[in-house]
Parts: structure tokens; sequence; C-alpha cells
């Protein structure tokens, strides 16, 4: 007997990506998107400083990737006695985004070229492209288009 008339349920980020809820590989993309896109403005127009902008985004970018690899690690229910390295992981990637800020704490105290402003809002490009996210899932709840 074929499977083809009985669907199949998705998991994990596949299923939130096709039920039209707010999806972090969505909000990654419009992230990347906008930083993109505010970069080659800032550039060919010289209102900020496109590197800056760049930096600001490079760091909310990599802080939530590291983000989302502690939180699918230590999701409960994921901590399996047989899989220890998950932990570690997570641990590792703590670490990791721990020292990031140290160094871009210790970046501009030894007066790296960053501009503040410019930096400031890559920064914020990824609460932005959060708040993209969030409409676009609720503007799709409220058709009733999953």
């Amino acid at each position: 007997m074929s499977d083809r008339g009985s669907p199949q349920r998705p998991h994990g980020e596949r299923a939130i990506e096709e039920t039209g809820a707010v999806g972090l590989t969505r909000i990654g993309k419009f992230h990347v998107g906008l930083l993109a896109a505010v970069g080659a403005l800032a550039y060919a127009t010289r209102w900020a400083d496109a590197g800056s902008i760049l930096l600001g985004g490079l760091v909310m970018g990599l802080n939530f990737w590291l983000l989302r690899i502690m939180t699918n690690v230590l999701r409960p229910g994921s901590v399996d006695p047989s899989k220890r390295g998950r932990v570690g992981l997570a641990v590792a990637a703590m670490t990791l985004k721990f020292g990031l800020f140290l160094g871009l704490l210790a970046a501009l105290f030894w007066r790296l070229p960053i501009e503040g402003m410019s930096f400031a809002l890559g920064v914020t490009l990824l609460l932005v492209a959060c708040l993209l996210e969030v409409g676009r899932s609720e503007l799709f709840a409220a058709k009733g288009v999953s």
C-alpha cells in the first residue's frame, strides 16, 4: 500500500517553517538580507560606515547562531546519558559566545576604528529581522494560511 495518501508530519525546524510559525531560519535569512541591503546602501551613499554596520550585524548574527546551537542542544528531553557530547558542545558554544563579546569589548577599548552609530545600526538589524518574521507569521495566521 502506498504512503501517498497519508501526509507525514514534519518535525523540528521544518515543522515550524511549514506551519507559518515564527522560524529561526527565516529570521536568520531576513537578517542576512537586511544586513546586505543596508551595508550596500551605506557603502554607496556614504551616510554611514559600512564596515561598522557589517561588524555589528556579524556580531549579532554570530550570537544568534550560537544561541540556536545552545538551545537545540540543551532543549528539554534532548539530554540523553548516551549523548554526553551534546552538553559539551553547548558549553563550548557558550564559551565561544562569551569570548566573542569579551574580544569585541577589548577591541573597542584598543580603539579599533569602529563608528559607534553605524555599529549600533548593524546590531539592531537582527531585532528588525525578528519583528519582520513575527509580522509575517501573524499576517499568515490572520489569513489562515500556513
